[in-house]
């Protein structure tokens, strides 16, 4: 039987990434958001800032609930492997999958990856169940040999360097060069220049959703 733990300090680390992770992606086309419009004219309000504000507000207090609520939960992970079973032990509930079950594992590359476990569904509700294994936690060396020896460990890296600076120049020229081509747009119609600042603000959450 092998037991997995992830740590207090491995746990903390992680959910603050992801906080900051989740912040960035809701501050950052609000901020492309009123460039544009700055770009068009539009003289924001008292009243404006003062809404901005507090939706940063709300932004920073959810970043900051979600990391202690994560922090909670991967610090109670427990994971135990058998030659039958993986299960999972959380703050909410406990689960097993049988490894006449497993449906496939993927290991996600990178310092926030690690495994996952998917069952097949289920014959009688078609539910899937999932087992995932943080990296960096005691016994994850231990936990991939023994899933390995299930069936072939699937490996799906995370995106690479060149894609990361692809999206990164993608989000600069959105900042620094879409409002000057906004200009040829508000001197036809604003109707149309505002279409484009909602389609560029919807662009860049699925970009950053998609991470």
């Amino acid at each position: 039987m092998i037991r997995y733990r992830l740590g207090d300090a491995e746990a903390a680390r992680r959910a603050r990434w992801a906080s900051v992770i989740r912040a960035v992606g809701s501050l950052a086309p609000l901020a492309l958001a009123i460039i544009l419009l700055h770009r068009l004219g539009w003289a924001p309000t008292v009243a404006f800032w003062a809404g901005v504000a507090v939706l940063v507000a709300l932004i920073g207090t959810r970043a900051g609930l979600g990391y202690a609520r994560t922090r909670r939960k991967l610090r109670s992970l427990v994971v135990t492997v058998s030659d039958e079973d993986i299960h999972v032990e959380n703050l909410r509930d406990g689960y097993s999958i049988a490894r006449s079950s497993v449906a496939r594992i993927v290991e996600v590359e990178g310092s926030l990856g690690g495994l996952r476990v998917e069952s097949r569904p289920d014959p009688r509700s078609g539910v899937v169940f999932e087992a995932q294994v943080p990296r960096g936690g005691q016994g994850y060396t231990d936990v991939r040999g023994r899933l390995e020896s299930w069936t072939t460990v699937e490996r799906r890296g995370r995106r690479g360097p060149a894609m990361r600076v692809a999206m990164g120049a993608a989000v600069v020229a959105a900042i620094f060069f879409v409002p000057f081509l906004l200009e040829d747009f508000v001197a036809r119609s604003k109707l149309v220049a505002a279409a484009l600042v909602a389609g560029m603000w919807l662009v860049m959450r699925g970009v950053l959703r998609g991470r």
